[in-house]
């Protein structure tokens, strides 16, 4: 049992109509949505603040902090009011009815007698109402005003060395291939993002590399060449050998593309749409061999003693 201050960690902004400073109203700030992770180490908080919260349970620190608008139109953007937004003692020209009358009359609206007195603007106010971890934890949303907000883990940024080399080119990858470092001709493929070049490097890796070649794979790689199976599945004749590298990369880089729903989904389907085809065609094909099997028989039979030969 422990207790985790957060109060600072909110950032409070001052209100165009609030009379005091944003440090005062820090006592007015508080977390009104908190969501924890699926093993419980994680506690995610926001408020009526900016400012959307990560901490660690177990050391009850901050761990990262994430500012979810930086959209001045809001209210309680800013911890101090510029000075040229004040007026004197009527306090803040935002606050104020500057809407232009015709001949120093109120704009008349219908049924109403004496003039209309609502407020032409409203300031909303920066918030964030509600925040959710996914089951997975790899990722997390938000409700704001700005709208739904969606963060996950990225390791598409991961460095890598190859990254820094300037001779990604077709001839390069053919190069790699003839010196038998199909790893090396796979990433370049990838890198010029052309199926062709992909299809070339997949089929020119001897079927006995294949584990060496996924298992050294960097696993921001493993998405786009899953997509590029998709595409290679559905219209190749050497099925089994696509099927094998599908395969493989599920069983060695699963944790790399189990949030890329969309991507296994599109692989599963290629592969089951193929075989719903091939099951088909087998089908016929035995079939066609009964048939022919058994017109081999009566063909072999001897004929009967009535039967005249024409």
């Amino acid at each position: 049992m422990g207790t985790i201050e957060g109060r600072d960690d909110l950032w409070a902004g001052r209100s165009v109509d609030e009379q005091i400073s944003a440090k005062s109203q820090k006592r007015n700030r508080c977390f009104t949505s908190l969501s924890y992770n699926s093993d419980g180490s994680l506690i995610l908080a926001g408020g009526r603040s900016k400012f959307i919260c990560i901490y660690n349970v177990d050391q009850a620190v901050l761990l990262k902090r994430f500012e979810v608008s930086r959209n001045l139109s809001y209210d309680a953007m800013l911890q101090f009011l510029r000075s040229d937004g004040m007026s004197g003692d009527a306090g803040a020209m935002a606050t104020l009815d500057t809407a232009e009358f015709q001949h120093g009359e109120e704009i008349p609206l219908p049924g109403v007698a004496k003039g209309e007195f609502s407020k032409r603007r409203t300031h909303p106010q920066i918030s964030v109402n509600a925040v959710q971890f996914s089951p997975s934890g790899q990722s997390w949303c938000a409700a704001t005003p700005e709208g739904l907000l969606i963060y996950s883990i990225n390791s598409d940024g991961t460095f890598d060395p190859i990254h820094l080399d300037s001779d990604i080119t077709p001839q390069a990858l053919r190069t790699a291939l003839s010196e038998g470092s199909p790893l090396k001709a796979l990433l370049i493929a990838i890198k010029l993002n052309s199926l062709g070049y992909v299809q070339e490097a997949l089929e020119r890796t001897p079927a006995e590399d294949i584990p060496f070649v996924v298992g050294s794979l960097p696993s921001h790689y493993v998405p786009p060449l899953l997509n590029f199976l998709v595409e290679l599945v559905t219209s190749t004749t050497h099925l089994q050998f696509y099927v094998l590298w599908a395969s493989e990369l599920l069983n060695r880089h699963g944790a790399a593309v189990k949030t890329h729903t969309s991507t296994l989904n599109g692989i599963l389907s290629a592969i089951s749409a193929q075989s719903k085809s091939l099951s088909s065609l087998c089908d016929q094909n035995t079939y066609f061999m009964d048939v022919i099997l058994t017109v081999g028989q009566f063909s072999k039979a001897p004929l009967s003693e009535e039967m005249e030969v024409f």
